[in-house]
């Protein structure tokens, strides 16, 4: 299994294949993470699970103010031109993941900032895509199952697959926090501005929220 903590640029292992549950599972904080990550303090949002119909997720998708690229694509810029990544893993029937591309994604305040400081990935946990890490290739754990997870959601979510799961990486596509189910703009904005701004190596959480200035009302 890949250890997102650890790995560097060139030193990488293969993960192990796991077994899927679509049911959102409780939050819990990745090992690989700080002891003051954001996820041990903020509880997932279980109020709002839904289905949606894929089309009108795509739609979102497409027509996002945020400047989604594939992993492919943010290994390569981060290499080039070092910067933190955020991952949104997500599926096609979620409606919390509708949700969070909906109210929060849209929000122009929350676009501009993961635009101006993040490499931004949206991948679907159940594609057939295969996605290149490295010398490595993950693909999906069941091509022929249209509901089967993919060995890239399954490794940087730790086997704890629920959606939407925001993963943040550094710039050395170093694990820093797992957060799991819908946040809205006004709660998510001041996790971004934490792991965008790089405080999160020097402050605690629970001291960055005391001064944390808001610009979403």
């Amino acid at each position: 299994m890949f250890n997102w903590k650890d790995i560097s640029m060139a030193g990488i292992i293969v993960m192990a294949i796991v077994f899927y549950t679509c049911k959102k599972s409780t939050l819990q904080a990745s090992i690989n993470s700080p002891e003051n990550k954001v996820s041990n303090f903020i509880a997932e949002d279980n109020s709002t699970f839904s289905f949606v119909s894929e089309n009108t997720y795509t739609e979102f998708h497409e027509n996002s103010p945020v400047n989604w690229i594939t992993f492919d694509e943010a290994y390569s810029k981060c290499k080039k031109n070092p910067r933190p990544i955020m991952v949104d893993v997500y599926t096609t029937w979620c409606g919390p993941c509708k949700m969070m591309s909906a109210q929060t994604f849209n929000n122009p305040l929350i676009a501009k900032y993961i635009n101006d400081n993040f490499y931004a990935v949206k991948f679907d946990a159940e594609s057939k895509d295969s996605v290149k890490f490295d010398k490595y290739v993950f693909v999906s754990t069941d091509a022929s199952n249209p509901k089967a997870p993919h060995q890239f959601a399954a490794s940087i979510l730790d086997n704890q697959l629920a959606y939407p799961s925001i993963v943040f990486l550094n710039n050395q596509i170093q694990r820093l926090d797992i957060l799991k189910g819908f946040m809205p703009p006004k709660q998510f904005e001041p996790v971004l501005t934490y792991y965008g701004s790089g405080d999160y190596q020097k402050t605690k959480w629970e001291d960055y929220q005391k001064t944390f200035l808001p610009t979403i009302k």
